[in-house]
């Protein structure tokens, strides 16, 4: 395993097949791990023997069963792609579950108030964006609920998991392409970052607090691959869920155009359109066919105010440096001049995202500012693989 570690011949980003296995199989283990209590309800009902000695003595063994099975099947992952996949699971599992411990009785607050967007209330968010609450619909029809006589627990764990997962996963791949070379560590320490911003995320009431960050990683992830067709398919797909993404990760495209000089990048350019037309047109769509007259009391700017957001966001500034305070001690210590491929791509559709959240949103919605300190994250863990990476001495002959 540390042979692999420091192979750098190892360093290639994982495929799209990869990535979405990845993804799949361990949000379906997950759900079947959290329901390892069902071996002790069939031994129960078949001899009788008492409920909850039965159910301790198996509920143990089953939780580090994972682990268990890992040890045994390590040599398989022993690939710097392949362990850094795994620690995206882990921390997805721990952020979930963290988030589920801390909401609590909330739990089912955010199931039942996400699932309000699409089929109750008529605001505009919900509207415009009915993917993941269609998600968490569908989700709590097959696993059911405390209304159904489920687990709420387990539902919500594993709608965020999924969502975790995704997010994580995408900032893995997206840091093999852009950092490179580099070692594990700094494409971990990436992750890390992101995962410690989504931790700050949680939001009662709202499910998937680590989907802007994932869905804005995804979408660079694709472009900086130069995997233009399928960014605009992905690109579409976001946009029932967050249109505010894929309209700042296309500008993406101009960045890395501009450091590439590749201006004359034809099929770069209808990426770059097709995703702003995309962004745009969904949402126009999804109100033209709301069969109801959508809400739009939480758009200030449709009202004609336009400084309301702004001057509350400048007063609410210190939440945003607050947050980014160890990125910006990372920048300012690990300055170099010049522009590195990473900054030309990151850094556009970072300013534009923030753009959008100081005119729109509120900065104390801390999951809004996800991208951005992202984007600020992924600058800094390269700037970190450049100021680590080992000095050649000059070879001077005597």
């Amino acid at each position: 395993m540390s042979a692999s570690l420091g192979n750098e011949t190892d360093d290639a980003s994982p495929s799209l097949k990869t990535l979405f296995a990845y993804w799949l199989v361990p949000s379906v283990l997950v759900v079947l791990w959290h329901y390892g209590e069902f071996p002790a309800r069939v031994m129960h009902a078949l001899t009788g023997l008492p409920w909850r000695p039965m159910k301790v003595a198996l509920l143990a063994p089953v939780a580090l069963a994972p682990f268990l099975v890992l040890i045994y099947f390590r040599k398989y992952f022993a690939t710097r792609t392949r362990i850094g996949l795994l620690v995206c699971c882990g921390l997805a599992l721990s952020v979930a579950t963290n988030e589920a411990n801390y909401l609590r009785a909330a739990m089912q607050h955010s199931l039942d108030n996400e699932i309000a967007y699409v089929t109750k209330l008529n605001l505009v968010e919900g509207v415009i964006r009915p993917l993941i609450s269609r998600i968490v619909q569908g989700y709590v029809w097959v696993l059911g609920d405390d209304n159904s006589g489920r687990s709420t627990y387990v539902t919500h764990l594993s709608i965020n998991y999924m969502f975790d997962s995704a997010s994580f996963i995408a900032a893995f791949a997206l840091a093999t392409v852009l950092v490179r070379p580099a070692s594990l560590l700094i494409h971990i320490l990436f992750v890390l970052f992101v995962a410690f911003f989504a931790e700050a995320a949680f939001v009662p009431g709202r499910m998937g607090s680590a989907f802007l960050a994932g869905g804005f990683f995804w979408q660079l992830f694709l472009i900086a691959s130069k995997r233009y067709g399928v960014a605009l398919l992905s690109g579409l797909l976001i946009s029932f869920a967050r249109t505010d993404v894929v309209f700042a990760a296309a500008f993406a495209i101009p960045g890395i155009l501009w450091f590439e000089r590749r201006w004359s990048d034809s099929w770069a350019w209808l990426t770059f359109a097709g995703l702003l037309i995309i962004s745009l047109v969904i949402p126009k769509i999804l109100i033209a066919l709301s069969p109801v007259q959508p809400d739009f009391s939480s758009f200030l700017l449709t009202h004609g105010d336009y400084f309301t957001k702004p001057l509350g966001n400048l007063s609410a500034s210190r939440i945003a440096a607050g947050m980014a305070a160890p990125l910006f001690v990372l920048l300012i210590l690990t300055w170099t001049p010049g522009v590195s491929r990473t900054t030309a791509l990151m850094l556009p559709p970072a300013l534009v995202y923030l753009a959008m959240v100081f005119v729109i949103a509120d900065f104390s919605e801390t999951n809004k500012l996800g991208p951005t300190l992202g984007a600020l994250a992924l600058i800094c863990s390269e700037r970190l693989a450049t100021y680590f990476q080992p000095k050649t001495e000059p070879n001077v002959e005597s």
